[in-house]
Order: C-alpha cells, then structure tokens, then sequence
C-alpha cells in the first residue's frame, strides 16, 4: 500500500525564513526506506518544490520557537496538501545551500515529546505554570515543612535562572541587574548587592560570610522570619536583617509578575527565552516525558 510522504523546506539567508516549500510523492516502503527516500530526494527538490513566501520574514530563532509550538508543515496538512499520519522531512534551505534535515512524524519511534506543548493553552505561553513546575512547587513545599535555608538556596537559584534567561551567559551581575529591574527593595531594607553576596555565602558555603562580607565591603545579612507585613529590627548585633517571607513572599512574586509582562510588551523576548531554557535542567521537561 502506498504512503504519502512529503519534503518541506525552510528557505532563508543566514539570518531569516522567507518561505517554505514541500514536494509530495506517494511511495511504499518501510519506514526506514521511505526517510532515505525524501532525504536523498530532498538534494533536488528543494529547487522544484511548491514554495510559498512569508508575509513577513522572521528571525531563524523566531522561527523554530514557533515551529516548536505549532508546527507549519500543520499548515499543509490544513491545506490538503498533506495528512496527519504522512511523514515529513523537514529541510532547511540557507543561501540556496542545504543546511539540516529532520524527520516529523508523531508515529515516529524517535518521536520525543517536546515540554513547551505542554505549556501551551488558549491563552498562549504558560509561564506561571513551567516556574511553579520548576521552582515553586518545591519551593512551597520547603517552606511550608519550615526548611527556610534551604528554600532561600532554591529561591536565589530560581533568580540565577530568571537572570540567565533575561540577559544570557555574557552580561556580568545578572543577578543584581534581574532584581533591580524587576523588584521593589524600598520596604525590604537590602540591596541587590547585599543579597548577591547572601546567596553566594549560602549556596557555595551554607554560611553568612561571603569573602565581600569577610573584609567588611558588605554587611553581613541576618535573614529573619516574619509575617510580610510584620517589620522588622533593621539591625541585630551589627548585623542587617533580612526579612525572608517579605522577599518570597511578597516582592519576588510580584518582581516575577513585572518579568513576565515584559514579554507582553516584547513579543521578540520569548525566542531568546526558549533559546536560554532549553539549556536549563529543569524538572518540568522530565516529568513531562514521564508524562507520556
């Protein structure tokens, strides 16, 4: 019996996709011969395919983030051009050169879920929900079982992270430029600098004496728990307080809250954030290739 299977082509210069393309046989095979069909025909089929051009041309890395949420060869199948269970090499096109090749196909035994589709709902991107997976989940869970120190290590390792996204692996003092930007400090009586070295002292040491601290260029904090609305003592024994559940629970979520509106108002942000994500060890990609 015959199957329909289709090369689809990404074609661009070296910094944009402007069209896409697809050259549709109907062979029969296995599933091994059929790939090696449109990989070898794909040498001379990306001159001849069908081609429709972007109304706008889009970043390579938009371009992917967008592929990854909503695959285009979807719109072929939308168009009749292909079908749902037909399998799909996919073909990138650079100045008039072939680049990569990719087999898609659901049915394919290689076929690996990808966790950004399990935080894709009508509304668009699920932040909240992939940060709650990887962070306030356990987080929550250390502070409501009263683990205070180590929540704070899981809470500045959440800011490094929140940071690496935001500027990537080159900006120096992602950390403090994150809080500064993000974060109110006005009630919280810290700077961004004073918490940077906090978090290195606990997370490198468990201590409150980072080198900084040491030679006294910076104050030794004191964290303290309260309720966020009960203040506090700024000072104990020379000391500078630091009120945990006021950064926790007030000031970072609401730091988050501005974080996240920054990619409503620059749509552009979220490929450098998938680009950035990927990298990260996150417990949300595991569980959900548990999930399947």
């Amino acid at each position: 019996m015959k199957e329909r299977v289709v090369n689809v082509f990404v074609y661009g210069n070296s910094t944009h996709v402007n069209a896409i393309g697809w050259r549709v046989y109907e062979k029969t095979g296995s599933y091994d011969d059929l790939t090696a069909f449109l990989r070898k025909s794909a040498i001379h089929d990306h001159r001849i395919a069908a081609r429709q051009s972007l109304q706008d041309p889009l970043l390579w890395q938009e371009f992917e983030v967008m592929n990854r949420l909503n695959p285009f060869f979807y719109s072929l199948i939308q168009a009749g051009v292909s079908g749902e269970n037909d399998i799909h090499c996919v073909t990138h096109i650079v100045n008039g050169e072939m680049r990569v090749d990719d087999i898609r196909d659901a049915e394919s035994p290689e076929a690996v879920p990808d966790y950004l589709t399990g935080y894709l709902s009508e509304q668009g991107f699920d932040f909240p929900r992939l940060l709650n997976d990887d962070y306030f989940e356990a987080i929550h869970l250390l502070w409501n079982n009263r683990k205070y120190i180590s929540c704070m290590k899981l809470v500045f390792s959440l800011i490094d992270t929140l940071a690496f996204v935001e500027y990537g692996p080159n900006e120096r003092n992602c950390f403090t430029k994150w809080l500064n930007n993000y974060c109110e400090f006005r009630s919280l009586n810290v700077t961004s600098d004073e918490l940077w070295e906090l978090r290195n002292s606990l997370i490198h040491m468990t201590n409150l004496e980072s080198r900084k601290v040491h030679s006294g260029k910076t104050h030794r904090l004191l964290p303290r728990i309260a309720h966020p609305d009960h203040d506090l003592s700024q000072f104990v024994d020379d000391m500078k307080v630091f009120h945990v559940a006021r950064f926790v629970v007030t000031l970072l979520p609401q730091g988050i809250e501005r974080w996240l509106d920054s990619y409503n108002q620059d749509r552009k942000k979220f490929g450098e954030f998938v680009e950035r994500y990927d990298t990260i060890v996150s417990e949300a990609r595991l569980a959900y290739r548990e999930w399947r």
